[in-house]
């Protein structure tokens, strides 16, 4: 009997998270999804679940829906679903099983959410209430190139963000490498990123070329920096290297800032920072 119990608590876990996969669902409207008595355009709202918001799909009903999204077709049904204060209605077209990584960052009646960014940052929501800059430490393989950030404010006249990259030096050894990330630099201009709507910004996304620019330096110079940051056993692999675009030598993108310009009603302006460290080096 112990046995058949033992079983039954292992099956039981098992099957726990499909059963919680087909009922939980998590919203991805960046201006949030209204949730309505029918499942009709012209039903009452009866109000609106944020972005990232989970919910519990009691049914499909099965009655399609097609909008149109800033140029982008989205299809879906109507859902029935549940919440923990209401019954009602949603679009399918904008619910998802699985919520996409996300980073938060907030101060004062500001609210900035940069959406599916992977890091290894233990914590996702930052602040700037301490520091003008904040940190975020970039998974492997992945970018904050091409994001869709949500912003939120209220007090403030106007918010303006800016982007900007850094290209680094790294020295490559077969797996292990050397990433000059404190030496010299390529810093590329300031540039306004995209701005989709009242609340949604896209980030900037460079080039092949863009991520290779670096400043005048001869392989002289990059020896006694290797030597001094790195160690002589890394200057060997140097010598066959009469450029910085040949191999072990790369040039790639080690950080990518977010410059944001926050104007309050009195025309004062604070300038705050989000620093993106990009792996190298592989």
């Amino acid at each position: 009997m112990n046995c058949l119990k033992q079983i039954l608590a292992i099956a039981l876990l098992v099957i726990a998270p499909f059963i919680n996969a087909q009922e939980l669902a998590y919203v991805v409207a960046d201006n949030g999804l209204s949730i309505r008595e029918k499942p009709n355009l012209t039903s009452k709202k009866i109000g609106k679940l944020k972005y990232g918001q989970p919910i519990k799909i009691e049914n499909d009903t099965g009655e399609k829906l097609v909008i149109l999204d800033n140029g982008k077709t989205i299809t879906g049904n109507w859902m029935k679903v549940k919440t923990r204060t209401q019954y009602g209605y949603v679009f399918g077209g904008y619910l998802s099983k699985q919520l996409k990584e996300s980073i938060e960052v907030d101060y004062k009646n500001l609210n900035l959410k940069i959406k599916d960014i992977k890091t290894i940052d233990e914590f996702k929501v930052k602040s700037f209430f301490d520091s003008d800059t904040i940190s975020v430490d970039v998974e492997l393989g992945d970018t904050p190139e091409g994001k869709t950030l949500i912003l939120k404010h209220k007090d403030y006249k106007r918010i303006s963000i800016f982007q900007q990259f850094e290209n680094s030096i790294s020295i490559s050894n077969e797996g292990p490498h050397c990433d000059l990330t404190e030496w010299k630099h390529y810093v590329s201009n300031w540039k306004p990123i995209t701005q989709i709507d009242n609340s949604r910004f896209k980030t900037l996304s460079y080039t092949q070329e863009d991520w290779t620019k670096f400043v005048g330096i001869s392989i002289d110079e990059l020896k006694k920096e290797v030597q001094d940051y790195c160690g002589p056993e890394w200057v060997e692999h140097l010598n066959n290297a009469k450029s910085i675009n040949e191999y072990p030598i790369s040039v790639s993108t080690s950080r990518i800032f977010l410059k944001i310009m926050i104007t309050d009603k009195d025309d004062n302006t604070i300038e705050k920072l989000i620093v993106f460290n990009i792996p190298m080096g592989c």
